[in-house]
């Protein structure tokens, strides 16, 4: 019998341990609230007399809250802090954000006449970078190429080979540290990872693996010692960063984690629901039990929540709004002070005006910055823009402005899908922003998917799905009819009732 601090770990745990000391590289299948940090923490403490382990997390906070926990021959890192230990620091100063039109401005990138702008085959060639960033690949290539719509399909292929040509020099002078021109952290973060780089630990913990890049997690099977991957591969929400589901690599021996700590059984049924309707119908999912001894409960009639969670920045407005009309006090996830500031910042180039926020600053103009929006970099700034166009600024940051800066001084707390991962409430409501995942050539979006499925796992005690269409019975209903092998080309039909209905 295993203990750890006192707590003996279950069957299940276990065979995991016993499992892992054998010295074989595993990946672990854990479902939300499975405990896999303790679990790693016991497996950690086994480990103690193996030699010096690395545990690599997603972010910053999650490696710091790591360190905290993990005994001190562990050490806790992300693998852009190993990276700038090794060669980032050398780039500290020119890690600025660089945009499309500085890109040409600078640089020379060649004919655009085939690209509608020079800013815009400027955007072209730094996503093409990024992607090769993210990528494990040892040279930029067509498959790094973002898709070129717009462009003259008789010049397609001439226009493929110049921008492989301009994306290498302007990576290589990003890399040359002669430079002035900015660099973002993926780019010293891929050097690192090209110069094959050996790490001195016997053995290493990868968390959240699921949401890994190419780039680290190659770094990372390339080590010499014995390796531990855990996450869940239905919690990966972040492909549009590079992110691969790492977890359902099939060179890896698998472990499954078959409990949740957090939750009762009517909230592990609806996550295994999630997944099993719109998922395609041959897909190999292992579900999950909760915990019998919490009481939880899926409801449909509106209550009083502890915290509403929504698919977009959009939703978390709609229902701040909402939300103060009946008297409560709201807190965002976050807090209201960066976005307030960027909403300011915005408003202030429209008036033609300069701003020196730190990502607006390298903007002359509006549309300048409405450019780069437009653009796969520029993704994050987007959303805002939206929010301005559909509330204008006064209002909106009168709404910001009425909310609570920290949660305990309010009654409800409002975030999104994303910002939510790896937080729980006790009563939590789905709000009505969330898509049915939609199709692509007969499959579900797995990403949809995943979000709803994150959101879904929030909650301890009470899941309110009275405004989330998305996880109603007619929903799964229609959508496990239309991932039937037989009916996949008849039911389009089908699919536009569950839109129809979601609407």
């Amino acid at each position: 019998m295993l203990k750890y601090k006192g707590k003996v770990l279950t069957d299940e745990q276990e065979d995991h341990v016993h499992a892992i000391m054998s010295g074989q590289n595993y990946a672990i299948q854990a479902p939300p609230g499975s405990g896999k940090t303790f679990l790693l923490l016991a497996i950690a403490r086994q480990l103690q007399h193996s030699g010096n382990g690395l545990s690599i997390s997603f972010n910053k906070l999650l490696a710091k809250e790591a360190s905290t926990k993990f005994h001190k021959k562990v050490d806790c890192r992300t693998g852009h802090s190993l990276a700038y230990r090794a060669i980032g620091y050398k780039y500290r100063s020119r890690l600025k954000k660089i945009t499309g039109k500085l890109l040409a401005e600078t640089q020379d990138i060649g004919n655009y006449h085939d690209y509608n702008s020079a800013s815009n085959k400027g955007y072209i060639i730094l996503n093409t970078i990024r992607n090769y960033c993210y990528s494990s690949s040892m040279e930029i290539t067509k498959d790094h190429i973002p898709s070129l719509l717009g462009i003259n399909q008789d010049n397609y292929l001439i226009c493929i080979e110049d921008l492989i040509h301009h994306s290498k020099v302007i990576f290589n002078e990003m890399t040359n540290q002669a430079s002035n021109i900015p660099i973002t952290h993926d780019i010293y973060l891929k050097l690192w990872a090209l110069t094959k780089p050996k790490l001195n630990y016997d053995y290493i913990f990868f968390d959240e693996y699921q949401d890994s890049n190419p780039v680290i997690s190659q770094v990372i099977k390339d080590q010499d010692c014995q390796k531990i991957f855990v996450g869940d591969a239905y919690q990966q929400i972040y492909s549009w960063r590079g992110a691969i589901n790492a977890l359902q690599s099939t060179d890896l021996n698998k472990l499954q984690i078959t409990k949740s700590f957090r939750f009762g059984q009517p909230i592990a049924d609806m996550c295994n629901k999630i997944i099993t309707s719109y998922y395609p119908y041959d897909h190999p999912y292992i579900s999950f039990n909760g915990n019998d001894e919490v009481i939880s409960k899926i409801s449909y009639t509106p209550n009083l929540m502890d915290c509403i969670i929504c698919r977009t920045n959009n939703g978390v407005i709609v229902n701040t709004i909402n939300a103060l009309n009946q008297g409560q006090k709201v807190h965002i996830l976050g807090g209201t002070k960066p976005l307030s500031m960027l909403i300011n910042a915005i408003h202030t180039l429209k008036s033609n005006k300069p701003t020196n926020h730190p990502e607006l600053f390298l903007f002359k103009t509006y549309k300048e910055m409405e450019e780069y929006a437009k653009s796969p970099m520029g993704g994050d700034l987007k959303p805002t823009i939206k929010l301005i166009e559909a509330y204008g600024k006064k209002r909106l940051l009168g709404i910001l402005g009425a909310t609570k800066e920290k949660s305990q001084d309010a009654d409800i707390t409002i975030t999104t899908a994303h910002k939510s991962k790896g937080l729980e409430w006790s009563s939590v409501r789905l709000a009505n922003d969330f898509k049915v995942p939609n199709l692509d050539d007969g499959l579900p979006s797995q990403e949809e998917t995943n979000i709803l499925y994150v959101a879904a796992s929030r909650a301890l005690h009470n899941l309110d799905l009275s405004q989330c269409a998305s996880c109603s019975p007619k929903s799964f209903e229609l959508a496990k009819e239309l991932n039937q092998p037989k009916e996949i080309e008849d039911n389009s039909a089908g699919m536009s009732n569950v839109f129809a209905y979601c609407n």
